[in-house]
């Protein structure tokens, strides 16, 4: 009897062994960050409208051309999807245009599903689907710069390997809707077509990240995190980009030939807060200095934005390491208007405004509470930031995203070391 109790234990304690180290290596897998290089092939494009000396409308012959970037991403739900963004660079034209102009895309934020198992097929079809401010420039016979702005969406489809330390892929994009109003003067307006059609390749290496995640510090230090409320301090850092999501009516309505919907610049997120860990609750402040400048025939009109955050957020639950979260606070935003005309300084002006902000997002947990750091990503929207100028609005409602923010937790690093 006692030689089938020592035998049924044995057993008990394997497959609870067995079960720990499962959940372990699902944690582990759970997510695996990359960078590398991608190139964005763009064989076909349309032709080109531009005002000659008579005023008249001309036609010119656009070259195709590839846009170099920068890949930053993480593959998750064990391979099955590729969240990712894009850093486009100084696009090549494969010969020179008559009339110089380009296409240049802000930053690609996209998602690609493998609906095969990634354990059976290293190389597998995926479909996807990304968005990204597309910017077009150009330069007409005076020498003035034209450039516009519009958010667009393209579907993708291709071939994808993924290794233990790289990640490639493959694919054929087609662009919705690609059609757009291209100003050739302050007064002469012209309908044009964006290229549809484009091919991505991209080289990518893998990041280990999760070593030690699991070790017994790790985890006595999780056990105390679910008990009590410690070590929640917390400060993070991290590059975001803003997609404007409304009109300006003091552009359509005075200088519709300004550039609407201008993305501004890549800019720094930068967070500071306290984690209460039993509760996983996060009260933070966090810090975006954002610079956004259209141009256009002479004109040129730039919004210095510093915004400042106090927000509060709530995660929703922990799925093998992935941690969504949802909260809101309100946005402090000190603003610096200043417009020029042909070199005439006719607009300068300083404003602040208060404004209500939701905030969203998710962790990924290498391990479950005890992360000395990880890596979140931050979205936010303020759905009444605005500026106002003539009795009209210029919009500042922007969709923030804070794609890959590096957090750190000093008091559980210091933790760790005395040990």
């Amino acid at each position: 009897m006692m030689r089938l109790f020592m035998l049924s234990l044995m057993l008990f304690c394997a497959s609870q062994v067995f079960s720990q180290t499962s959940e372990i290596a699902r944690r582990h897998n759970f997510a695996s960050s990359y960078f590398g290089l991608d190139a964005q092939v763009f064989p076909f494009t349309q032709q080109g409208f531009v005002l000659n000396d008579a005023n008249e409308v001309n036609i010119y012959n656009r070259n195709g051309f590839v846009i170099p970037s920068i890949n930053i991403g993480a593959t998750h739900f064990w391979g099955y999807a590729d969240f990712y963004i894009t850093i486009g660079t100084t696009p090549i034209s494969f010969r020179k245009d008559s009339i110089e102009n380009s296409y240049q895309y802000g930053v690609i934020t996209g998602l690609r599903v493998y609906p095969l198992a990634p354990q059976k097929y290293p190389i597998r079809p995926f479909l996807g689907y990304k968005f990204t401010p597309f910017r077009f420039q150009q330069v007409n016979t005076e020498g003035e710069v034209y450039n516009n702005t519009t958010v667009r969406s393209a579907l993708e489809a291709g071939l994808g390997y993924q290794s233990a330390s790289w990640y490639l892929y493959l694919s054929g994009n087609m662009i919705l809707q690609p059609e757009e109003e291209s100003w050739l003067s302050r007064t002469v307006v012209q309908p044009i077509q964006q290229p549809t059609y484009f091919f991505s390749l991209g080289a990518n290496y893998r990041l280990e990240t999760t070593r030690g995640a699991y070790s017994p510090s790790v985890r006595i230090l999780d056990t105390l995190l679910r008990q009590q409320n410690a070590m929640g301090l917390f400060f993070g850092i991290g590059p975001s980009s803003a997609f404007p999501t409304a009109n300006s009516s003091s552009i359509i309505e005075s200088l519709p030939f300004l550039d609407d919907r201008a993305m501004p610049d890549l800019f720094p997120d930068i967070s500071a807060g306290y984690h209460f860990s039993r509760q996983e609750w996060v009260v933070a402040a966090a810090f975006r200095p954002m610079r956004q400048t259209r141009t256009a025939y002479g004109f040129q009109q730039q919004v210095n934005r510093n915004s400042f955050a106090l927000e509060s957020y709530k995660f929703l639950f922990d799925y093998h390491g992935f941690a969504p979260f949802i909260g809101a606070g309100v946005m402090w935003d000190n603003m610096r208007l200043s417009e020029t005309d042909n070199d005439v300084n006719i607009t300068e002006t300083v404003s602040s405004k208060l404004a209500p902000g939701l905030v969203f997002g998710w962790d990924i947990r290498p391990g479950k509470r005890a992360d000395p750091w990880l890596l979140r990503t931050n979205l936010r929207y303020s759905p009444y930031a605005s500026l106002e100028k003539d009795n009209a609005t210029l919009s500042l409602q922007y969709l923030e995203f804070n794609f890959i923010q590096f957090v750190l937790y000093p008091q559980r690093l210091s933790y760790y070391r005395n040990l």
